[in-house]
């Protein structure tokens, strides 16, 4: 389920069958060989799902949520990789906004539980908002370039998640 929490901010739950979601969490049993990104406070493991399950993803289980995001943007959309992090206890992934022209539109699903302040939070305007940490849930964040977003707090549990942006230009332009 897809349901505003703001403009240009979506929060969406329920987003894998049980199969697809423990696939996607088994590809946290060994993180020996992920890529290491240091932040402010704290360093993010990343690493690409394996191929078989990012085709599955891409042909199967997010193309919904892509015919909602081009819906919303009335035009096609092109995948970025997915990619998986895995955030320790303790990291924090100061707000910001994006600065690569091939960040359209950001969609973030969490594979694990955690405290509910430890989601992201997005800023329109004044207000801040956000979404709960909890298992199989996240949002959509149309135009992350234009608006700040990130975490208010440090994580107090591991969060284990997965990140999968959309372009609109057909070719990626330099990160």
């Amino acid at each position: 389920m897809i349901k505003q929490v703001a403009p240009h901010f979506y929060r969406i739950t329920d987003v894998f069958s049980d199969t697809v979601l423990k696939e996607l969490q088994n590809e946290f049993n060994n993180r020996s060989k992920w890529e290491k990104q240091p932040n402010i406070q704290g360093i993010r493991l990343a690493s690409v799902p394996n191929l078989k399950l990012q085709q599955s993803l891409k042909f199967d289980h997010l193309v919904e949520i892509k015919k909602f995001v081009e819906s919303v943007l009335h035009c096609e959309t092109y995948w970025n990789g997915p990619v998986l992090w895995h955030d320790p206890v303790g990291y924090v992934n100061q707000c910001h906004k994006d600065q690569s022209e091939n960040l359209t539109v950001n969609l973030q699903v969490y594979l694990s539980d955690g405290a509910g302040t430890q989601g992201t939070h997005f800023k329109y305007k004044d207000t801040w908002y956000s979404v709960p940490y909890e298992c199989n849930t996240g949002y959509i964040m149309f135009h992350p370039t234009k608006y700040k977003h990130g975490m208010k707090q440090e994580s107090t549990d591991v969060r284990q998640s997965l990140y999968q942006s959309f372009r609109i230009t057909e070719q990626e332009t330099a990160w």
